[in-house]
């Protein structure tokens, strides 16, 4: 899972095609996991702010899998956008700490913390793009 999940992640083409497209199609349950994540951390955020936010990641980690790494970066976005409305960040989401808990995830899959990081780098940079694509689409006519 782990592999395919590096594989997904670091496709230049992936950085440089529509990730809607790519999002989209389904076929791919990477794919659907980082789009669940981005929505699910925006409609939180939109429900519950910023604490509901770190009571759904932190839920999530109780139970660990993939999905939790990429709901812990979504919502580590969403938060650090909420501070442009004066919302403290909460030390929770502290790109440290996100990145910590995701090396504890990939720790045991005997990669090493360089590709393991890398690994960390590319799920930032998915997350980045679809989180954009998600939002425009859920603030859309909105004032």
């Amino acid at each position: 899972m782990k592999t395919k999940a590096i594989t997904y992640l670091l496709m230049p083409t992936c950085l440089a095609i529509s990730p809607v497209g790519v999002i989209a199609k389904g076929s791919n349950s990477i794919a659907k996991e980082v789009k669940k994540a981005a929505i699910d951390s925006l409609e939180i955020f939109r429900k519950d702010g910023v604490s509901g936010l770190a009571d759904a990641v932190s839920d999530c980690w109780r139970e660990p899998r993939d999905f939790c790494l990429y709901l812990d970066f979504a919502s580590h976005h969403v938060a650090l956008g909420a501070t442009y409305t004066g919302i403290e960040l909460d030390e929770y989401f502290y790109t440290a700490s996100v990145n910590q808990r995701g090396r504890t995830w990939l720790e045991p899959n005997g990669r090493g913390q360089t590709a393991n990081d890398q690994f960390l780098d590319a799920v930032d940079q998915v997350m980045t793009r679809t989180l954009v694509i998600h939002q425009d689409k859920m603030f859309e006519g909105m004032p």
